[in-house]
Protein backbone atom coordinates (compact mmCIF):
# COMPACT_ATOMS: atom_id res chain seq x y z
CA UNK A 1 0.00 0.00 0.00
CA UNK A 2 2.78 2.41 0.92
CA UNK A 3 4.14 2.62 -2.65
CA UNK A 4 0.84 3.92 -4.01
CA UNK A 5 0.11 7.66 -4.03
CA UNK A 6 -2.34 8.91 -1.42
CA UNK A 7 -4.73 9.93 -4.20
CA UNK A 8 -5.23 6.25 -5.06
CA UNK A 9 -7.14 5.75 -1.82
CA UNK A 10 -10.63 6.99 -1.06
CA UNK A 11 -13.82 6.19 0.81
CA UNK A 12 -14.34 2.85 -0.96
CA UNK A 13 -10.91 1.61 0.19
CA UNK A 14 -11.73 2.52 3.77
CA UNK A 15 -15.24 1.05 3.62
CA UNK A 16 -14.24 -2.27 2.06
CA UNK A 17 -11.21 -2.69 4.31
CA UNK A 18 -13.52 -2.69 7.32
CA UNK A 19 -16.30 -4.79 5.80
CA UNK A 20 -13.95 -7.46 4.46
CA UNK A 21 -12.23 -7.73 7.84
CA UNK A 22 -15.60 -7.94 9.60
CA UNK A 23 -16.71 -10.65 7.14
CA UNK A 24 -13.57 -12.73 7.66
CA UNK A 25 -13.86 -12.40 11.43
CA UNK A 26 -17.56 -13.30 11.55
CA UNK A 27 -17.31 -16.19 9.09
CA UNK A 28 -14.36 -17.73 10.95
CA UNK A 29 -15.20 -16.81 14.54
CA UNK A 30 -18.95 -16.23 14.59
CA UNK A 31 -20.47 -13.53 16.76
CA UNK A 32 -17.22 -12.93 18.69
CA UNK A 33 -15.62 -12.09 15.35
CA UNK A 34 -18.24 -9.49 14.57
CA UNK A 35 -17.81 -7.96 18.02
CA UNK A 36 -14.02 -7.86 17.57
CA UNK A 37 -14.45 -5.91 14.32
CA UNK A 38 -16.78 -3.48 16.09
CA UNK A 39 -14.26 -3.15 18.92
CA UNK A 40 -11.73 -2.05 16.31
CA UNK A 41 -14.09 0.76 15.28
CA UNK A 42 -14.22 1.94 18.90
CA UNK A 43 -10.41 1.95 19.08
CA UNK A 44 -10.07 3.71 15.74
CA UNK A 45 -12.77 6.28 16.47
CA UNK A 46 -11.49 7.24 19.90
CA UNK A 47 -7.89 7.52 18.73
CA UNK A 48 -8.91 9.65 15.78
CA UNK A 49 -11.06 11.88 17.97
CA UNK A 50 -8.17 12.27 20.40
CA UNK A 51 -5.84 13.40 17.60
CA UNK A 52 -8.34 16.11 16.70
CA UNK A 53 -8.56 17.13 20.35
CA UNK A 54 -4.78 17.48 20.62
CA UNK A 55 -4.71 19.84 17.64
CA UNK A 56 -7.58 21.84 19.09
CA UNK A 57 -5.85 22.13 22.48
CA UNK A 58 -2.55 23.04 20.82
CA UNK A 59 -4.39 25.99 19.27
CA UNK A 60 -5.59 27.04 22.71
CA UNK A 61 -9.21 26.22 21.86
CA UNK A 62 -11.78 24.50 24.11
CA UNK A 63 -13.04 21.01 23.32
CA UNK A 64 -16.56 22.08 22.36
CA UNK A 65 -18.88 20.40 19.89
CA UNK A 66 -18.48 23.37 17.55
CA UNK A 67 -14.73 22.83 17.57
CA UNK A 68 -15.19 19.08 17.09
CA UNK A 69 -16.92 19.91 13.80
CA UNK A 70 -14.15 22.36 12.96
CA UNK A 71 -11.21 19.99 13.61
CA UNK A 72 -12.41 16.88 11.74
CA UNK A 73 -9.72 14.95 9.85
CA UNK A 74 -11.45 14.07 6.60
CA UNK A 75 -13.35 15.84 3.86
CA UNK A 76 -15.30 14.35 0.96
CA UNK A 77 -13.79 16.45 -1.80
CA UNK A 78 -15.14 14.08 -4.48
CA UNK A 79 -18.75 14.52 -3.41
CA UNK A 80 -19.55 10.88 -2.66
CA UNK A 81 -21.73 11.79 0.32
CA UNK A 82 -24.59 14.26 0.36
CA UNK A 83 -26.83 15.74 3.01
CA UNK A 84 -28.09 18.91 4.56
CA UNK A 85 -29.03 20.87 7.65
CA UNK A 86 -32.26 20.02 9.46
CA UNK A 87 -31.97 22.61 12.25
CA UNK A 88 -29.58 25.41 13.18
CA UNK A 89 -30.74 25.64 16.82
CA UNK A 90 -31.32 24.96 19.68
CA UNK A 91 -29.31 21.92 18.57
CA UNK A 92 -27.51 21.85 15.24
CA UNK A 93 -28.94 18.86 13.35
CA UNK A 94 -27.79 17.35 10.08
CA UNK A 95 -28.90 14.47 7.88
CA UNK A 96 -26.78 12.52 5.43
CA UNK A 97 -28.94 11.24 2.59
CA UNK A 98 -26.23 9.61 0.48
CA UNK A 99 -23.17 8.02 2.08
CA UNK A 100 -20.02 6.98 0.25
CA UNK A 101 -19.41 4.17 2.72
CA UNK A 102 -22.93 2.72 2.36
CA UNK A 103 -22.83 2.99 -1.41
CA UNK A 104 -19.49 1.17 -1.49
CA UNK A 105 -20.89 -1.64 0.66
CA UNK A 106 -24.05 -1.91 -1.42
CA UNK A 107 -22.12 -2.17 -4.68
CA UNK A 108 -20.07 -5.05 -3.29
CA UNK A 109 -22.86 -6.80 -1.35
CA UNK A 110 -21.09 -6.09 1.95
CA UNK A 111 -23.64 -3.80 3.58
CA UNK A 112 -24.42 -6.21 6.41
CA UNK A 113 -20.75 -6.32 7.37
CA UNK A 114 -20.44 -2.55 7.23
CA UNK A 115 -23.24 -1.85 9.69
CA UNK A 116 -20.97 -2.18 12.71
CA UNK A 117 -18.83 0.68 11.45
CA UNK A 118 -21.83 3.01 11.24
CA UNK A 119 -23.13 1.93 14.65
CA UNK A 120 -19.95 2.80 16.52
CA UNK A 121 -17.84 5.30 14.58
CA UNK A 122 -19.42 8.70 15.16
CA UNK A 123 -20.15 8.42 18.87
CA UNK A 124 -16.61 7.20 19.50
CA UNK A 125 -15.08 9.97 17.42
CA UNK A 126 -16.93 12.46 19.62
CA UNK A 127 -15.98 10.55 22.79
CA UNK A 128 -12.31 10.56 21.79
CA UNK A 129 -12.47 14.31 21.24
CA UNK A 130 -14.18 14.98 24.57
CA UNK A 131 -16.02 12.34 26.64
CA UNK A 132 -18.25 15.07 28.09
CA UNK A 133 -19.83 15.80 24.70
CA UNK A 134 -23.02 14.13 23.50
CA UNK A 135 -23.96 13.11 19.98
CA UNK A 136 -27.59 12.23 19.32
CA UNK A 137 -27.54 9.52 16.69
CA UNK A 138 -30.86 8.80 15.01
CA UNK A 139 -31.66 6.53 12.08
CA UNK A 140 -28.84 5.21 9.93
CA UNK A 141 -28.77 4.50 6.20
CA UNK A 142 -26.95 1.21 6.63
CA UNK A 143 -29.64 0.03 9.04
CA UNK A 144 -32.46 0.79 6.60
CA UNK A 145 -33.14 4.41 7.57
CA UNK A 146 -33.92 7.17 5.13
CA UNK A 147 -30.73 8.97 6.14
CA UNK A 148 -28.16 9.28 8.90
CA UNK A 149 -29.49 11.75 11.47
CA UNK A 150 -27.10 13.59 13.79
CA UNK A 151 -27.84 15.95 16.66
CA UNK A 152 -24.68 17.82 17.65
CA UNK A 153 -25.62 18.59 21.25
CA UNK A 154 -24.01 21.77 22.56
CA UNK A 155 -23.58 23.26 19.09
CA UNK A 156 -26.03 25.75 17.58
CA UNK A 157 -25.91 28.43 14.90
CA UNK A 158 -28.03 31.55 14.83
CA UNK A 159 -28.73 31.20 11.12
CA UNK A 160 -27.32 30.06 7.80
CA UNK A 161 -24.83 32.92 7.74
CA UNK A 162 -23.36 31.85 11.10
CA UNK A 163 -22.92 28.33 9.77
CA UNK A 164 -21.33 29.71 6.62
CA UNK A 165 -18.75 31.56 8.73
CA UNK A 166 -17.99 28.38 10.66
CA UNK A 167 -17.48 26.47 7.42
CA UNK A 168 -15.23 29.23 6.10
CA UNK A 169 -13.06 28.91 9.22
CA UNK A 170 -12.84 25.17 8.64
CA UNK A 171 -11.91 25.65 5.00
CA UNK A 172 -9.00 27.88 6.06
CA UNK A 173 -7.73 25.22 8.46
CA UNK A 174 -8.22 22.16 6.23
CA UNK A 175 -4.67 21.86 4.82
CA UNK A 176 -3.20 21.25 8.28
CA UNK A 177 -6.07 19.16 9.65
CA UNK A 178 -6.90 16.70 6.91
CA UNK A 179 -5.41 13.23 6.77
CA UNK A 180 -5.80 11.43 3.45
CA UNK A 181 -7.52 8.07 3.07
CA UNK A 182 -4.25 6.17 2.79
CA UNK A 183 -3.55 7.41 6.31
CA UNK A 184 -7.06 6.51 7.51
CA UNK A 185 -6.86 3.06 5.92
CA UNK A 186 -3.56 2.48 7.69
CA UNK A 187 -5.00 3.56 11.04
CA UNK A 188 -8.09 1.38 10.58
CA UNK A 189 -5.91 -1.59 9.62
CA UNK A 190 -3.87 -1.05 12.78
CA UNK A 191 -6.99 -0.94 14.94
CA UNK A 192 -8.35 -4.14 13.36
CA UNK A 193 -5.03 -5.88 13.90
CA UNK A 194 -4.90 -4.90 17.56
CA UNK A 195 -8.48 -5.97 18.20
CA UNK A 196 -8.15 -9.31 16.39
CA UNK A 197 -4.89 -10.18 18.13
CA UNK A 198 -6.29 -9.12 21.50
CA UNK A 199 -9.42 -11.23 21.06
CA UNK A 200 -8.10 -14.28 19.22
CA UNK A 201 -4.34 -14.38 19.74
CA UNK A 202 -1.53 -13.50 17.38
CA UNK A 203 -1.70 -16.47 14.99
CA UNK A 204 -5.45 -16.44 14.44
CA UNK A 205 -5.72 -12.66 14.55
CA UNK A 206 -3.10 -12.17 11.85
CA UNK A 207 -4.66 -14.95 9.74
CA UNK A 208 -8.04 -13.18 9.81
CA UNK A 209 -6.50 -9.91 8.78
CA UNK A 210 -4.48 -11.55 6.01
CA UNK A 211 -7.67 -13.11 4.62
CA UNK A 212 -9.26 -9.67 4.57
CA UNK A 213 -6.17 -8.10 3.03
CA UNK A 214 -6.12 -10.60 0.19
CA UNK A 215 -9.81 -10.01 -0.53
CA UNK A 216 -9.17 -6.26 -0.48
CA UNK A 217 -6.22 -6.63 -2.88
CA UNK A 218 -8.27 -8.82 -5.22
CA UNK A 219 -11.02 -6.21 -5.36
CA UNK A 220 -8.77 -3.20 -5.97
Amino acid sequence: MEHLPASAFYIDDHALLYALAARAAEQRMGEPGRRAAEEAVVIYGRERGARCALRCLADGQPLTMENYLLYGEWVDDRGWSKGGVEAFSPVYRTRTTTCGWCESWRRTDLLDYGKGYCTFIDKNLVFGFNPALELELGELLSHGGGGCAFGWVGCAFADEEALRRHRARRAEQLPRLIRDFRYHCGHLYSALRRSFVHNFGAERGFALLEEARQAYAAHF
